[in-house]
């Protein structure tokens, strides 16, 4: 993962990480790095924003003690904060309390839930060279009964994008078996004219 896809994966859950850590803070004696109207984010609940956020925790670890990454912490840190004064001053107005803004927010928890069932059923070991060459093999065997016999690369050519087409294949399974597994649990029925087709 590149330093700005991490960055941006960073940014765009620390607003609804620190929310959700606001409510079930636990009080620590690590050192204050920011304080938002009188609440105070710590550095260790900084550093566990950063950990949960990252895929990788030696690039978490690496991220949070690189001196050459200081900058770029204190930039995080700076919206991490702003994004508490947006939530302080939500509250303070009121906003958390209007239905449309409580629609917004309920959707994107739900998609914070699934990604936390789904990353709890992903292997983090990448993909055996065998597995990826046996991907490719299904893939070129699907072109050739489509027609498509000619310009076929060989594998070393797109062994990268085939060992990215296995992990996302992986990752349409796992997020499938979710959906069947939350149906199994939570049943829902739609009304006959807001069925999707094929329900």
């Amino acid at each position: 993962m590149s330093k700005t896809t991490f960055h941006v994966a960073l940014l765009a859950g620390s607003a609804l990480v620190l929310s959700l850590a606001c409510n079930n803070a636990k009080k620590d004696t690590s050192r204050v790095i920011a304080n938002v109207g009188g609440d105070k984010i710590t550095e260790a609940e900084f550093q566990d924003v950063v950990k949960t956020l990252s895929p990788d925790p030696k690039e978490a670890q690496t991220f949070l003690t690189d001196p050459a990454a200081q900058g770029e912490r204190a930039n995080l840190a700076s919206r991490i904060a702003m994004s508490r004064a947006i939530t302080t001053y939500a509250k303070q107005t009121g906003l958390d309390k209007d239905p449309s803004v409580m629609r917004q927010l309920e959707q994107q928890q739900a998609g914070v839930y699934f990604q936390a069932l789904a990353k709890k059923r992903i292997t983090a070991a990448e993909p055996t060279d065998d597995q990826v060459l046996a991907f490719y093999k299904e893939q070129v065997e699907k072109a050739k009964a489509m027609g498509q016999n000619q310009g076929i690369p060989p594998f070393e050519t797109v062994k990268a994008q085939m060992a990215q087409g296995l992990k996302q294949q992986r990752m349409a399974a796992i997020s499938q078996e979710i959906q069947k597994e939350i149906k199994a649990k939570v049943p829902v029925t739609l009304a006959d004219d807001y069925r999707p087709a094929g329900e």
